[in-house]
């Protein structure tokens, strides 16, 4: 079970997460729609209920939960959970197109490697790489006693170290 599992790993425990992982991807490959009706016989062991009550709690239990869910009709269908402490919408929404890309490419391409699967948008490679990563500086070069120097011209009245009720 889960909670032996934690036990067993005695990870460093926060409020603010969860113990051992922060993103969850939940598969829901029965085809919740084509359900039997109340009543109807599944395969003579007996009949079932099925009802759905959706529960919203307002809660989130890890940064990131992806809920996927496929039925015959819609075909996949998705829904993201995130902790509003870590994302904003707008951070969320871009992670969820970059998940849902990487899906089209990996069934649209099953032989290419999930590794070469590009989930940046066009030009955001280069913004990254390049745009903010420039950190280029002309930077002069100069002593730390030079820059002392030109530091008491600049500012020639003002206090350069005070200790012990004494001012220099």
């Amino acid at each position: 079970p889960f909670e032996r599992l934690v036990e067993i790993l005695n990870p460093e425990r926060s409020l603010s997460r969860h113990p051992l992982f922060q993103v969850m991807l939940t598969l829901n490959n029965t085809d919740i729609e084509s359900a039997p009706e109340r009543g109807q016989d599944v395969d003579a062991v007996g009949a079932i209920d099925v009802t759905l009550h959706p529960v919203e709690t307002g809660a989130v239990r890890f940064d990131l939960n992806f809920h996927l869910g496929e039925s015959r009709d819609s075909g996949l269908r998705g829904v993201l959970d995130y902790s509003t402490d870590r994302f904003d919408r707008a951070s969320a929404q871009i992670l969820a197109d970059r998940f849902v890309r990487l899906l089209g490419v990996v069934v649209g391409s099953p032989d290419v490697p999930v590794g070469g699967v590009e989930v940046l948008v066009p030009g955001e490679r280069w913004r990254v790489l390049e745009e903010w990563n420039d950190t280029v500086v002309d930077v002069r070069w100069a002593s730390l006693v030079g820059l002392f120097e030109e530091q008491v011209v600049r500012v020639s009245g003002a206090v350069a170290v005070e200790f012990e009720g004494g001012v220099v």
